[in-house]
């Protein structure tokens, strides 16, 4: 019996351990630490942010926004759920779903429904080609 996993998972998924380097995060790393602290929006607000991911709109209509994704593995490549950052811009009706961008920006804070949200304030938006590396482990 082969003892080798059906799939190399490493071929397509990138890891989401802990990244020091705010320019080296991927959407899960961000993620992550924006829930685990008590008050992010006076925590992250100014930081810098260089993360690549999907267009990927919930909710269609909103001005001026958009959700930079990416699918994350929770038990297995079957089993993914997309997981993202919000992006505000101006342009956000120039990229359609399922395109590939790299955003490079800090975090900032608009206002949604009369509440102060935490996004990302885009300076560069640059249409990718589909990564390699599509999913990132949230597993390992």
């Amino acid at each position: 019996m082969d003892d080798k996993p059906a799939i190399d998972i490493w071929a397509y998924a990138e890891p989401a351990g802990e990244e020091p380097d705010p320019l080296k995060r991927n959407v899960l790393q961000w993620r992550r630490l924006i829930t685990s602290v008590r008050e992010p929006l006076e925590i992250f607000p100014g930081q810098p942010v260089d993360v690549t991911g999907f267009v990927y709109r919930s909710f269609p209509g909103a001005p001026q926004q958009f959700v930079l994704a990416r699918q994350v593995i929770r038990c297995c490549l079957s089993d993914t759920v997309p997981l993202g950052l919000s992006i505000h811009t101006d342009t956000a009706d120039d990229f359609e779903n399922d395109i590939w961008l790299k955003v490079r920006g800090t975090f900032g804070t608009v206002t949604v429904r009369n509440k102060p949200v935490l996004v990302v304030l885009p300076d560069q938006i640059e249409t990718i080609p589909e990564p390699q590396k599509v999913y990132i482990n949230g597993v390992f």
